[in-house]
């Protein structure tokens, strides 16, 4: 049976020896076949391309084969479309043509005149036409296309703390060896060769090669200084080997992993992660990824919107019911309280004629009442206190209240006429609710009875009005 076509996104690394494509695991999906450039290596390269992956699946490119043009310059900061400016004009200055597809990506570095190094990358349109058009003729969409140094050093920086100053080798899975020299972030010198599958020819040429490679850059460059080799592809290194390098060549060869695959995927996925990373697919292709990325950002963004504007109607549409039952709730209880309030109101009216009855009675026998206190006062006179008159009067506005007038007498009897008058007025005032007005009445006389033999009946009568009100 047929195995079921890959959907995750493979590697196309093309160097000197051909084109292999690979999974992120590192497994070979399958050697490109080989062609003749143009129309018969896109249609041979699609035809493998629909075997091993399926329609619509990411296609990455790492480039390290001798086509590739690559530097690297110390420079002051650049924005992106200058950077990709430098890139044209250099490398149609260097190869005296136009038809390059180029790039350019800006890295920060303290040990750089400028403060920045420049990578520049530029490879034949032709060729990348080939590739790209075999890519979209399997209906795959092409991701990215990196140099394999560019990919190298990414990934070494993200995994290991290696001096600014090192060589590297990387041996990749069809033995093909990149020997390179780096100098904070910038490749300063780089040999590629194919390493053969004896043990003993392989060292010798990594030997010969290294050194050759030492001797040329330390011409011009005495002040730099390795301790280490470092060496990515290779699981082991034979004793007489390490040696040699070490006595010779003053070198510990240091194995840093038996595999470089895992280094390249990481260098790219962190160059994928930059927004100015050093990308050679055509502008046209980058923009159009941008928009699908975009477009793809929008939808989610739309689907959530639309979630959101249906929970959020769900919400609505639950507190509108809510919101219609207590409303209902609300106007069965002002009917029942508009109902009950009508009932107390006739209940009222109906007893309130009782109700004015009865306070008119109440009011009355309270009147009766403080007029009956009233008059007991005014009337028990003391002894010496002869009455003529007595006016009782309601006081009007006020409920209760009466004012008085009393006209009368005092005689003297055995003291002064105007002491029974006092303790008359005492007696009155004493009652609560009683305010006397000052007398301002008063008149006293002598009284003389006819008859020689009784002589005087009272030697003073004293008359008096007195005015008051009682509450």
């Amino acid at each position: 049976m047929t195995p079921p076509l890959t959907k995750t996104p493979v590697t196309l690394l093309i160097d000197d020896q051909g084109a292999g494509l690979y999974l992120e695991s590192g497994e070979l999906l399958g050697r490109m076949p080989e062609a003749e450039p143009g129309p018969e290596r896109r249609a041979a390269w699609a035809s493998a391309l629909r075997e091993w992956v399926a329609a619509g699946t990411e296609v990455q490119l790492i480039l390290a084969h001798a086509g590739l043009l690559l530097q690297c310059q110390d420079a002051p900061f650049l924005n992106a479309a200058e950077a990709r400016d430098v890139a044209v004009r250099v490398f149609a200055a260097e190869t005296g043509t136009a038809n390059l597809r180029s790039a350019a990506a800006l890295d920060a570095d303290a040990l750089a005149d400028g403060g920045h190094v420049l990578w520049l990358a530029a490879h034949p349109k032709e060729e990348m036409t080939d590739w790209l058009g075999a890519i979209q003729g399997a209906a795959c969409a092409p991701a990215f296309a990196i140099p394999f140094q560019r990919a190298l050093l990414q990934g070494l920086d993200s995994l290991w703390d290696l001096p600014q100053d090192r060589i590297v080798l990387a041996v990749d899975q069809g033995r093909e060896a990149h020997l390179c020299i780096f100098h904070g972030r910038s490749l300063s010198l780089l040999r590629s060769f194919k390493l053969p599958e004896a043990e003993a020819e392989a060292e010798e040429l990594v030997f010969e090669e290294v050194s050759r490679l030492l001797q040329f850059f330390k011409q011009k460059n005495r002040q730099m200084a390795f301790k280490a080799i470092h060496i990515l592809g290779l699981a082991d290194l034979s004793g007489p080997f390490q040696a040699r390098i070490q006595g010779a060549l003053r070198l510990e060869a240091t194995l840093l992993d038996a595999e470089v695959w895992p280094v390249l995927q990481e260098g790219l996925r962190k160059e994928r992660g930059r927004k100015d990373g050093l990308n050679l697919l055509p502008l046209e292709i980058q923009e159009a990824g941008r928009r699908k990325v975009f477009q793809s950002l929008v939808w989610v963004a739309s689907a959530i919107l639309a979630v959101l504007f249906l929970g959020a109607s769900s919400v609505l549409f639950t507190q509108e019911l809510l919101l219609a039952g207590e409303v209902a709730r609300a106007e069965k209880l002002l009917a029942d309280r508009e109902a009950h309030t009508a009932e107390e109101g006739r209940t009222v009216q109906a007893r309130l004629p009782l109700l004015r009855v009865k306070l008119a009675e109440q009011r009355q026998g309270q009147a009766v009442a403080a007029m009956a206190r009233l008059g007991s006062a005014i009337f028990e006179a003391p002894a010496g206190i002869q009455l003529e008159k007595v006016e009782l009067l309601e006081a009007p506005g006020a409920t209760g209240a009466h004012s008085f007038k009393v006209t009368g007498l005092a005689f003297t009897e055995r003291s002064f006429s105007v002491g029974p008058l006092a303790q008359y007025l005492i007696a009155v005032s004493r009652l609560p609710g009683v305010t006397l007005e000052p007398v301002s009445e008063l008149s006293i006389s002598d009284r003389v009875v006819a008859g020689a033999d009784k002589g005087l009946d009272q030697m003073a009568i004293t008359r008096f009005t007195l005015k008051g009100v009682a509450k």
